[in-house]
């Protein structure tokens, strides 16, 4: 068995060119274009050249990036140094404009009642992984926690505790990164959790955006070891209902009527799957001593 790898190790970020050499070479040539077009053009020309073949450029190590990590069998271990590398890389080319990412940062720091919190950019993602689909969401890193963000709205989607690290060590016992404490005071019984959540929703709609919960059906619980851990949990859903695919997909199976077959596969009736159905909800967790643990914002279509 492989040794397993020390997670908690993050490597300096290298520049792109120790990945791939043809790139290198057009860095430098895009620089030594910048050069001649700023003493050759006006301040207002050149600025528009330069930023046009950044933009180029960006899109060049974005795809190459994309290649390393998609197709190359030397990147297929996820959890090698090698690979996280890549996607670190992927990510810092990736990134929205400053512009944009303030608005999420902001939104981060106003639902956690921290005006001058730490917030790291993690990365850009499609939470469908469909490549071909354009990105939707970025997350944030604050202390122990990550922030999931919708970037149409830049409004905060998910809050959740990020993974820890973990590895072995030389005497073969295990260690673990320090995460995060907290608060099990016996402090609210469930129905005050509840207070707490809906006044959380209430005054945090620069964050989450404004819900109406009156249009919802309230589901609630309370799950612990003991009296000394308890959390309480709340999901407010809506009615289940249809929503389009941004990608429809063909599917073959006995039980479709022939009438309504697109096509058949191998004398298998086969239908193109436009439309699905979801149950719109809302999820927040509290400890018994009242801080939050994680929400969760499913309620779009």
């Amino acid at each position: 068995m492989e040794e397993e790898l020390d997670r908690s190790f993050s490597p300096a970020p290298k520049p792109f060119w120790t990945f791939r050499l043809p790139l290198a070479f057009a860095t430098v040539v895009l620089l030594i274009f910048f050069i001649g077009v700023l003493s050759a053009k006006s301040p207002v020309s050149a600025k528009g050249s330069i930023i046009d073949a950044l933009i180029s450029l960006r899109n060049a190590l974005q795809q190459e990036l994309t290649n390393l990590l998609t197709t190359d069998p030397s990147y297929r271990d996820k959890n090698s140094q090698k690979y996280k590398q890549a996607q670190q890389e992927w990510c810092s080319v990736s990134a929205r404009p400053a512009e944009e990412q303030e608005k999420a940062v902001t939104a981060v720091r106003e639902f956690i009642d921290r005006p001058d919190a730490n917030v790291t950019y993690e990365c850009i993602r499609n939470p469908n992984e469909n490549k071909d689909e354009q990105s939707r969401v970025e997350s944030y890193i604050v202390d122990f926690d990550r922030f999931i963000i919708d970037t149409e709205t830049n409004l905060i989607v998910e809050m959740s505790p990020k993974e820890g690290s973990w590895g072995t060590n030389k005497d073969g016992s295990r260690w673990f990164s320090p995460q995060k404490d907290y608060d099990y005071t016996s402090r609210y019984t469930l129905a005050e959790a509840e207070v707490l959540a809906r006044e959380f929703i209430q005054d945090h709609q620069k964050a989450i955006g404004k819900i109406d919960l009156s249009q919802l059906t309230l589901e609630a619980g309370s799950k612990g070891e003991n009296d000394q851990n308890t959390n309480f949990f709340f999901t407010w859903k809506g009615e289940r209902k249809k929503r389009k695919l941004d990608h429809p997909y063909t599917t073959c199976r006995a039980d479709i009527k022939k009438e309504d077959a697109n096509s058949f596969e191998n004398g298998m009736p086969c239908i193109t799957v436009k439309e699905e159905f979801f149950t719109p909800q809302l999820s927040i967790t509290f400890t018994q001593g009242g801080q939050l643990v994680n929400f969760i914002n499913e309620l779009g279509d």
